[in-house]
């Protein structure tokens, strides 16, 4: 009889009433008749990052001309996803100085030549007919091959310079159109990310007919990336081939991730429960992970600091530990060479994966998967947070998608950094074991506050930020029981006071203490100095790129584009007026305080978002709880939260293409 239900439940999760094989259906059509609209654009070679792929080519160069890109004498130049139709392809290049010999370039496809020409002193531009099926028939890729003759006579320059590219510009002939089939990998590409996703949202809870709609929606947004939009863009159609498989590789381990999540008991609703809690923080599961590991794995992200972290991984492993720690105490941003307290603690938890990759690429990409899936689990421990708030599955649902569709987590600077993303875990763990605390019976009290204790000291030890934000927290939480908690909430500040005091000493002893003496003769009389001499700490524009340090207007708008912050106001009032005697009351209190101090003190001392990234976690619970609220009020009142969650989506979007595709943070984005 078991057997028997889990194969009729295995049928209906990848049957789903028709719908599975109406997608493959659905998906060969839309390539179809995408690949039948002829696309045309030009692209820059010389800018980074670009969906354009090179082999063999140097960085790009800054001229009076705009940027440019040097190719050696054999370049292979690959527009992914172009497609099997003939095209017209034009190509402006500069050959560098030919008089002193004759040089020539060679342009063709893998497969054939497509015309030779003589380089000469000035800007040239070619245009090439390349037939139909020049494309790779697999994948729809165009590789143009180019073979130049090297510059000689250039003693200030060893590189083996074949041309300068400018730009290169597609477009379609004139003939008369021919139906094309689809390159077949696109297709099948398209079909299973359809198919994954569904089965991703069925296992998540969500019905067939309730999964119709947002697939049909991917559908309907892949179709018009691969047919160039209204536009008929080649720009978006090469997007359109680089999304494919990467959604593919992300959706393979978000499909597991899935089915684990299935099985976790408490995420399960009760029947009497109408609001799908569950499946809400489910899906926040997942689009954190997936939104995450997308922008992390995109061929055009470009890195900030994650080489150097996987390289100095490797070389703890190796047993230079020292010379790291030497390296992380030069925090330059903040404009002194006085060592600053830097902990190793998240490098040795990443350790053991040194023992399975152990080259810096390999390591990276294991790096990114690791942190991604830590921080998806926030919502899981949003849900244990909220544990005695008003609502609580249904406050937890709408924090955990809230804090998926926040910008900050896009905008930060070190983005996918794992000692950031792995001290805020932390500290939400200790959170949650200091709740746990608070709510144990005598006789339980030694070992949950042994374990409290702990998770604070490591919370502590995570990050150098930490020593001032962990301690902060705490103690305004227990501030806050002492004088608003009600009758017990004396002796529950007493403990949570002792726990962040104990945690702080042992996080100290444990990974700060070899610094005690420095801090006190050397690092904080500097930035004491610095304050009175220059006014700040950290501040100086030219630290990174000139970006200047923003607003506390620009924070909001950036970081949270504002009404979660307004909406976890107002659920913030609501609490202190009605539930004084709850723990995420008070918890609530000392991340608004937090928030605001460091807001506050970020006019003398820059701390380059780090403040808002921590203060996130703490706005998508106070948010939830206000959108918990405002779901109860009415069908009207549902249509505005659903718009504002419409609108942050859109936001997340934007802000997450701006980083991971073109690098583009705005002004108020440190």
């Amino acid at each position: 009889m078991k057997s028997t239900t889990s194969y009729r439940s295995l049928f209906d999760l990848f049957w789903s009433q028709g719908l599975s094989p109406f997608l493959v259906l659905a998906a060969l059509l839309v390539s179809f008749a995408a690949y039948q609209v002829p696309v045309a654009g030009r692209e820059a070679l010389g800018s980074t990052p670009s969906p354009v792929g090179f082999a063999a080519v140097y960085p790009p160069e800054a001229t009076p001309h705009g940027f440019q890109r040097w190719t050696t004498d054999w370049t292979r130049v690959s527009l992914p996803g172009v497609g099997p139709q003939p095209i017209l392809l034009r190509l402006r290049f500069f050959a560098g100085d030919a008089s002193l010999q004759p040089r020539h370039l060679v342009l063709a496809t893998l497969e054939r030549q497509l015309a030779e020409l003589e380089l000469r002193s000035e800007w040239q531009e070619v245009e090439l007919y390349l037939p139909a099926g020049s494309a790779d028939p697999q994948s729809g890729d165009l590789h143009l091959v180019l073979q130049a003759t090297p510059l000689l006579n250039l003693p200030a320059d060893e590189r083996q310079l074949g041309i300068a590219l400018h730009w290169l510009a597609v477009q379609a002939p004139s003939p008369a159109f021919s139906l094309q089939f689809p390159p077949w990998s696109r297709v099948a590409q398209l079909a299973l990310v359809l198919l994954a996703t569904l089965w991703c949202l069925r296992l998540v809870g969500f019905s067939s007919r309730q999964a119709a709609l947002p697939l049909l929606l991917l559908l309907g947004y892949l179709g018009s990336l691969m047919g160039g939009g209204l536009n008929q863009e080649l720009g978006l159609r090469m997007q359109a081939a680089l999304a494919l498989p990467l959604l593919l590789q992300v959706l393979s381990l978000t499909l597991p991730l899935a089915m684990v999540l299935r099985l976790l008991p408490w995420l399960r609703n009760t029947g009497q429960e109408a609001f799908p809690a569950g499946a809400l923080v489910r899906l926040a599961v997942l689009l954190i992970f997936s939104m995450r590991l997308l922008g992390l794995l995109h061929p055009q992200f470009v890195p900030v600091d994650h080489g150097l972290r996987a390289n100095q991984l490797i070389l703890i492993a190796n047993g230079q530990a020292v010379l790291v720690r030497t390296g992380l105490e030069q925090q330059h941003e903040w404009g002194t060479r006085d060592p600053v307290p830097y902990s190793l603690l998240t490098y040795y938890m990443l350790l053991p994966l040194t023992l399975l990759w152990d080259t810096m690429h390999t390591l990276v990409a294991a790096v990114k998967v690791v942190t991604a899936l830590l921080e998806a689990s926030f919502p899981l421990l949003f849900l244990a947070l909220l544990r005695d708030s008003p609502q609580r599955r249904m406050a937890a649902a709408w924090a955990s998608i809230i804090y998926a569709g926040l910008p900050v987590g896009f905008l930060f600077f070190h983005d996918g950094s794992f000692p950031t993303t792995i001290g805020i875990w932390l500290s939400l763990l200790a959170l949650v074991a200091l709740q746990w605390l608070l709510n144990s019976p005598p006789t339980a009290t030694w070992l949950r506050g042994s374990v409290a204790t702990l998770g604070v000291a490591l919370a502590i030890g995570a990050y150098v930020t930490h020593i001032a934000f962990v301690p902060f927290l705490g103690g305004v939480l227990a501030l806050s029981l002492v004088l608003l908690g009600g009758s017990h909430g004396p002796m529950a500040g007493r403990r949570v006071f002792a726990t962040f005091a104990l945690g702080l000493l042992v996080g100290w002893i444990m990974v700060y203490g070899s610094y005690t003496m420095t801090l006190i003769q050397r690092t904080i009389p500097s930035y004491l100095g610095l304050i009175v001499s220059e006014g700040s700490v950290g501040r100086d524009t030219e630290a990174f790129f000139g970006t200047p340090i923003n607003s506390f207007g620009q924070h909001l708008s950036a970081h949270f584009r504002v009404w979660p912050i307004v909406l976890a106001g107002g659920a913030l009032v609501a609490l202190s007026l009605n539930w004084r005697e709850r723990f995420i009351t008070h918890l609530g209190l000392a991340y608004a305080i937090f928030f605001s101090a460091t807001s506050i003190a970020e006019n003398w001392f820059g701390l380059w978002n780090k403040h808002m990234v921590f203060a996130a976690p703490g706005v998508a619970l106070l948010a939830g709880i206000g959108m918990a609220w405002l779901w109860q009020r009415g069908r009207a009142a549902r249509w505005v939260g659903l718009s504002l969650l419409a609108y942050l989506f859109w936001e997340v979007l934007i802000a997450w293409g701006n980083r991971a595709l073109w690098y583009q943070l705005p002004p108020s984005a440190l």
